[in-house]
């Protein structure tokens, strides 16, 4: 039968709470954007922005002395991790059951409480975890209220994360001032040449950044804009695949050399328990493959008690604490009233390391 500290040890809680499927939905999310890339102590780190350069060597005389070049376009970057921490306390009967040792059923129905409590407690770290993934991918920012509540604009925001993507890779995508952006007509118009505008940006992407774009983000209007199009319409007519895949109501992965997800479900429930769609209806969102390059999901680190009876004593309360990466748990008993507080949060970060590789496009202008 296991005693109290190993059903509410910190490593069992951990163990717990790491465990769950996400609430919010974001299946189509290419795993890379989402998976967990460097890990940092505390919620400080930093990164270097390397600009690279498109210009070339220098064409010299055989045998004369070198000319100097100096390194240019580096910068250090400093990054603050999101931090949370919630607490939640269990009905005392959960505490009698579980120290009733003398019934193991009883026992047994106390630990089954704790684990289901706690995973729908761990239900919140991990949709913030999503949530703030497709805030990043979809506005290039995170906003928060003064309550701590993710918002879905700047609008009324205390704590703004905005990774400063160029004002040319947003809107109609006007990449490299020239006043016309890329997308000078709209796809809602069926005499729009939206492929020669996805190849534009692709080549853009390509001169602005280095980076291949590869995957195309797009909101509900998207499909039925390409189903009435001319251009896309003679394009997909000599590619079985693609015809069958428009008629079964998906944009095609490998059209324009592009892979699609539908992003048109993807929400959060704000703090007034409002839904908030996270993709316009018109918006299409392009960037690179995810890679530590140019986008990364960094982990923070928390110290957390290992003992369920913490310590008044400083100096013996420090020696039962361990730093925990990423989403953390503990719990300890607490005398008013006599139950079992437990803790949990996460510090994290997904972090757009090169912003102007990503294009946020409204594309019915």
């Amino acid at each position: 039968m296991p005693t109290l500290q190993q059903i509410l040890g910190a490593k069992n809680l951990t163990g717990v709470i790491q465990s769950v499927v996400p609430g919010l939905s974001a299946d189509f999310l290419p795993p890379g954007f989402s998976a967990p890339t460097r890990r940092v102590e505390g919620d400080n780190c930093t990164f270097l922005r390397i600009a690279g350069t498109r210009r070339l060597a220098r064409q010299a005389a055989y045998g004369s002395p070198s000319r100097m070049r100096d390194q240019q376009g580096i910068s250090e970057i400093p990054v603050k991790l999101m931090h949370t921490v919630e607490s939640q306390t269990f009905n005392p009967a959960v505490l009698t059951n579980l120290t009733n040792m003398a019934d193991e059923q009883r026992q047994q129905l106390g630990t089954a409480e704790i684990a289901r409590q706690t995973a729908e407690f761990k239900q919140l770290f991990t949709n913030l975890r999503v949530a703030s993934v497709l805030s990043v991918l979809s506005k290039g920012a995170i906003w928060f209220d003064g309550n701590g509540e993710m918002l879905p604009s700047s609008t009324g925001a205390v704590v703004s994360i905005d990774f400063g993507v160029p004002a040319g890779n947003r809107d109609q995508l006007d990449v490299f001032a020239t006043g016309t952006g890329i997308v000078s007509a709209s796809w809602g118009s069926s005499t729009t040449n939206i492929p020669a505008q996805i190849k534009r940006i692709k080549a853009a992407g390509k001169k602005l950044t280095g980076y291949t774009l590869r995957h195309a983000f797009y909101g509900s209007d998207i499909l039925g804009h390409l189903l009435a199009n001319s251009f896309v319409t003679a394009l997909v007519s000599s590619r079985a695949d693609f015809a069958q895949a428009f008629n079964m109501g998906e944009i095609p992965n490998g059209f324009m050399g592009l892979n699609w997800h539908p992003a048109d479900e993807a929400f959060f429930v704000d703090g007034n328990d409002a839904f908030q769609d996270f993709w316009p209806a018109d918006q299409v969102v392009l960037t690179p493959e995810p890679s530590g390059d140019w986008y990364e999901v960094i982990e923070g680190s928390y110290p957390i008690p290992t003992n369920i009876n913490v310590s008044a004593d400083a100096s013996e309360a420090a020696a039962n604490v361990r730093l925990t990466t990423g989403m953390f748990s503990y719990a300890y008993l607490i005398n008013d009233p006599v139950t079992i507080k437990q803790v949990a949060g996460d510090t994290f970060l997904p972090c757009l390391k090169v912003p102007s590789a990503m294009f946020i496009a409204d594309v019915v202008p």
